[in-house]
């Protein structure tokens, strides 16, 4: 059986981790590509190999490879741990909602605007970032990339850890267990 002190030796709280392309305008180039590439496929299996289209598509998917590898160049990943049960709470609470959000919502516990930047910076342990800076970075995202390092800084301390079943890895490990036989 084993002690408080052997379990306390054994806790990591959890981690996530988010990437975000810093440079958003190579999604749309991208997304273009693929939209190339399907036409060149369709018009291949209208046509003959000789007809030129396989070539265009070997060359849009090259084109695509070296977008992504563009977009891999410019990608932060971020990396959050959750925070001890008190720290969290005590962070909470140094956040209380204004007035007017609570006249809007009696239910609020928090006040949302400032919460996610502290919550951001105490969790992030892949960048050394103090408050006015990560205060700065988000306001330069969208709110779809502060939503996805602030979903993920949230995560860490209010979603249950549990031991993950990748799918994907046990249909590539069953797969690779009948053609090795």
């Amino acid at each position: 059986m084993s002690s408080a002190a052997d379990i306390k030796a054994k806790l990591r709280r959890p981690e996530r981790t988010v990437t975000l392309c810093l440079v958003g305008d190579l999604q749309a180039q991208y997304e273009q590509l693929e939209r190339d590439l399907a036409r060149a496929r369709d018009k291949a299996s209208e046509g003959t190999l000789a007809s030129g289209a396989n070539a265009d598509a070997t060359r849009i998917a090259r084109e695509i490879q070296a977008l992504q590898e563009e977009m891999r160049e410019h990608t932060e990943t971020f990396r959050f741990r959750g925070l001890a049960r008190r720290a969290y709470r005590d962070l909470i609470a140094a956040h209380p909602p204004t007035d007017e959000q609570v006249e809007k919502n009696p239910e609020v516990d928090v006040n949302w605007d400032t919460f996610g930047v502290s919550l951001i910076t105490a969790c992030c342990i892949s960048h050394d970032l103090n408050e006015d800076e990560v205060g700065e970075l988000v306001d330069e995202l969208t709110a779809a990339q502060y939503g996805s390092i602030f979903t993920a800084a949230q995560a860490v301390n209010v979603i249950e850890l549990d031991v993950p079943n990748s799918f994907t890895a046990s249909a590539v490990l069953r797969a690779s267990k009948r053609n090795s036989k």
